[in-house]
Parts: structure tokens; sequence; C-alpha cells
């Protein structure tokens, strides 16, 4: 499998909602433990707004799949994090405007578009201990990953490793920049809650198209 259609990326994002919802319990105890945590309370809020809204309405193209998702996030999460994860679905949307199906190389594309959103919108640079470590790392390696003939499913999984090996980065860094930067020191040794859940929105992309 080569392409990915907008049914099949609905059905992924439902099951990376799933997922998000699940894991409130954890992204809190993490958020609390280096944050004000309330990260996971937030993100399960904006993804249980966005899984209503792929319930009740099928997407014929992904620009529109994407930009509706991200939009939601955005409007009911509120707050840099609906900003910062709202931007990771709206930011590369120029890379698949007009396509249907979309290809790996579409797709990578517009992780990239979406990274590169994220940095000059949140000012927020690699080591700052972040969802950007995270992404940045999901983001190489589903370039990598995304030569002529790529297979969709190890596409995803290349970003899904990617994604958690950049979340683990952040275990030994000192919060950077946000409000968890007020923690200092006590934030070392824990990963960056952002980071964690960039992870799981990757795996459970991944899983979805295994």
């Amino acid at each position: 499998m080569y392409t990915i259609s907008a049914s099949q990326l609905q059905d992924a994002l439902l099951h990376v909602c799933d997922v998000i919802i699940d894991s409130e319990g954890m992204l809190t105890e993490l958020d609390t433990i280096i944050g004000d945590g309330d990260h996971g309370i937030g993100m399960k809020t904006g993804f249980s707004a966005m899984r209503t809204l792929l319930q009740k309405q099928r997407f014929e193209d992904a620009y529109t799949l994407m930009k509706e998702s991200g939009m939601m996030l955005i409007k009911v999460m509120g707050g840099t994090s609906g900003v910062i994860f709202g931007t990771l679905f709206i930011g590369g949307l120029s890379a698949l405007k007009d396509k249907d199906p979309v290809t790996v190389q579409d797709f990578a594309e517009y992780i990239d578009l979406s990274t590169k959103a994220i940095e000059q919108r949140g000012k927020v640079h690699q080591g700052d201990k972040t969802m950007y470590d995270a992404l940045c790392a999901a983001r190489d390696e589903m370039l990598r990953a995304s030569g002529e003939g790529a297979d969709v499913s190890a596409f995803f999984r290349a970003g899904a490793e990617g994604a958690e090996r950049g979340a683990e980065s952040t275990r030994p860094m000192m919060s950077r920049i946000g409000r968890s930067k007020n923690f200092r020191d006590k934030t070392v040794g824990h990963p960056d809650s952002g980071a964690v859940s960039t992870s799981l929105i990757f795996r459970a992309l991944a899983d979805s198209f295994s």
C-alpha cells in the first residue's frame, strides 16, 4: 500500500482519539510532576470533541479532514496546548490541497510543514523539552522513510519510533519554555507530557496502518 485515502486516515484519527482519551490519567500524572497537572485533561477534552466530529461526519479528502480536526482542537482546548496541537493538524495543509488519495511523500511534506509551523508559532527549538522534540524526531524518520515505493505501514511505524525516541530524549532535559520551565530542576528525570502525547498520536497512527 503506497497511498492513504481520506477514509483510512479518518479511521486512524478515531483510533488516535481513543488512545489520547484513554491516556488521560497517565498524562495528568506526568504533568502533575513537572507542570500544572492539566495537560491530560486538556488533551482528553480536545480529542473527545474531535472524536465526536469524526463520528458524525465522513470527510471526502484529507485536507478537509485534517483542517476540521485541527480547528476543533484549537476551539475546544484553548490555550497554548490547543494552538500547538491544532497547528500539528493544520500547519501543513498546503501539502494535502487537492490531493486524494494522499501519497506517503505528501504526508511526509505535511508533517514537515506542520513541524516548521509549530517552530515558528511557538518560538521553540529542539532541546527545550517540549512536544517539538518528539515531533522533530517523528518528522525526520518519516522523511527518511518516504522514498519512492515507500510502504504506508513502514512509513507510519518509522514516525512512531522516531516520536517515541524523541519523547524519551526529553527525560534528562530541563524545561526551558512554557509553564513547566518554572519547575526547573524538578523537570529533570521525567519526559515532557506534550512529547509523550505526541508519541501516542504517532504510535496510534502506526497501529492503525499496520
